[in-house]
């Protein structure tokens, strides 16, 4: 068994050499599908968030329709206004995450906005005949345009989840007050 030699090492290592123009086409394509994916746990959560908030908001109408619930003082009320609201909140915060923002990108090769545009054979031409450099750079406008999203995907539903969390606080008080409530006296 032969033991690497540590100049030929060296040259096969990461270093100051650009990419070569493939190897940029493929280290963009790679980082477009990973920006998508990471859109796509962002729409996940939002619907995670958008659901246990409706979740919440039923629990909560079915426990405060009891009549003794009602009579229990303005304070019930409070909890329950700031559990609705902070709940509301949240859903809209986790829609505005999950809203489509693909924006337009007239001529790209890449956005499926402008692919769809384009009439078929159009299209293949385009591809046909697309300089590497101007194709690359398409394509990483796309990467950017893509990550610019996902960021704010994931910063409406990073406030989602706290809103979320706002209105659990309250909403735990109303069930455990109504399950007093329920209670035999």
């Amino acid at each position: 068994m032969q033991t690497p030699n540590p100049d030929s090492l060296s040259l096969a290592s990461v270093g100051p050499v650009p990419l070569t123009a493939d190897q940029l086409l493929r280290s963009q394509e790679t980082t477009l599908a990973r920006l998508v994916a990471t859109g796509m746990i962002a729409d996940s959560r939002s619907g995670l968030v958008i659901s246990s908030n409706i979740a919440m908001l039923g629990a909560l109408i079915a426990t405060t329709s009891g009549t003794a619930f009602l009579k229990s003082g303005p304070w019930v009320w409070l909890l329950v206004a700031i559990t609705v609201a902070s709940c509301i909140a949240s859903i809209a915060m986790a829609a505005l995450a999950a809203f489509p923002r693909p924006g337009t990108r007239p001529g790209s090769l890449v956005f499926f906005g402008s692919i769809a545009d384009m009439p078929r054979d159009d299209y293949f031409e385009r591809l046909r005949t697309v300089p590497q450099a101007e194709f690359a750079r398409d394509l990483a406008d796309q990467c950017h345009r893509v990550a610019v999203l996902a960021a704010l995907k994931f910063r409406w539903v990073r406030r989602a989840m706290v809103a979320m969390m706002v209105a659990a606080v309250p909403w735990l008080v109303c069930l455990e007050v109504a399950g007093w409530l329920r209670l035999p006296a």
